[in-house]
């Protein structure tokens, strides 16, 4: 097939990732090449080229108190060089209402996987325009079906995420401390988790992009003890490589998370979850791979924690083996195949 992807622009798919929604554009295009199908990847300028990126901005602009406007002008100029070629389908990871809009009357079959809650005007626009028999609409989770489904019209079907299993493969060899990793911000709780790290007097690793300087100066530094270990923004290869001693992955995230793909990544290396049930957590463990808190508080998290490291990284993997990308991506393409 040939499948236009457009990405969300602000942020280039390319390593190291800024978020899970690159790593899964990324993982996905990638998958798509390996299977043969003949991708354009609507992207960010620095986007890997390996990926056939098609580019109308890189970086200028994206800090201008105007963006919206270059913004919105970046998605009309990818709508319009779509409809210049001869795709079989357009498969849009934007969170950007346009694509939205123009595909309820495109003439190729478009559809959307959506990655964040009902916003504004994502929400708006879907409201307007989901009925339209060329609109079709892909979610990670049933919880997150669950959230999107009032503005759906019931047109939505769930394809759960999925992880390269060589890239993550199992290497948790001890159990020496805690791990976490993802975007440094409050809604994903990482001062929750070094209170629960303290509290049983284990070391914390974690890694991730520092989006929130504001939160880690009030809330991350003053907790930050000598057994704490601030990695810095890192490749998957670097991320994989401090699996072989996690003890396990500590989720404490404040919202209800679309998927989750970090946790994911973790069950592959064999290292165990502990988490609060929130979002897709509890869809993607089962009693051999995790545990999740009874409430959402440090002490719940701590009991968690320490049943969760007791479990054996073999049974993690294998259950990890149920959300394979190769299994992914060969549910979005029967997708598209049954479409056309």
């Amino acid at each position: 097939m040939k499948i236009a992807v457009i990405a969300k622009t602000r942020l280039p798919i390319a390593e190291p990732f800024r978020g899970g929604l690159e790593a899964f554009t990324h993982a996905l295009c990638d998958e798509y090449i390996r299977l043969g199908h003949d991708i354009t990847l609507y992207a960010h300028a620095d986007s890997d080229p390996a990926l056939n990126v098609k580019a109308f901005y890189g970086n200028e602009h994206r800090e201008d108190k105007q963006f919206e406007i270059y913004e919105n002008d970046e998605y009309l100029s990818i709508l319009e060089d779509i409809e210049q070629r001869d795709f079989d389908i357009v498969h849009n990871n934007s969170t950007h209402e346009l694509p939205i809009l123009w595909g309820a009357k495109a003439l190729v079959p478009v559809v959307t996987t959506i990655h964040t809650p009902p916003i504004s005007k994502l929400k708006a626009a879907i409201k307007i325009a989901a009925a339209s028999a060329n609109l079709h609409f892909i979610l990670p989770s049933k919880s997150f079906k669950a959230t999107w489904l009032p503005y759906l019209d019931n047109n939505a079907t769930v394809i759960y995420n999925g992880v390269d299993l060589n890239k993550w493969p199992l290497v948790r060899a001890s159990r020496d401390y805690l791990f976490w990793f993802g975007r440094i911000v409050h809604a994903k709780g990482l001062d929750i988790v070094l209170d629960a790290a303290h509290h049983i007097n284990m070391p914390l690793k974690f890694a991730g992009p520092l989006d929130d300087q504001n939160y880690f100066d009030e809330q991350i530094s003053p907790r930050l003890t000598e057994s704490d270990t601030y990695l810095g923004h890192l490749t998957q290869y670097e991320i994989q490589s401090h699996m072989a001693g996690a003890a396990a992955m500590v989720n404490a995230v404040r919202w209800e998370e679309p998927f989750g793909l970090t946790n994911l990544e973790a069950m592959a290396s064999g290292v165990p979850l502990a988490g609060f049930d929130r979002g897709a957590f509890s869809e993607l463990i089962d009693g051999n791979s995790g545990v999740v808190a009874e409430q959402k508080n440090v002490t719940s998290l701590v009991k968690a924690i320490e049943a969760a490291m007791l479990l054996d990284s073999k049974n993690i993997r294998q259950r990890a083996e149920n959300f394979s990308l190769t299994k992914m991506a060969e549910n979005y393409t029967n997708y598209f195949k049954k479409l056309l």
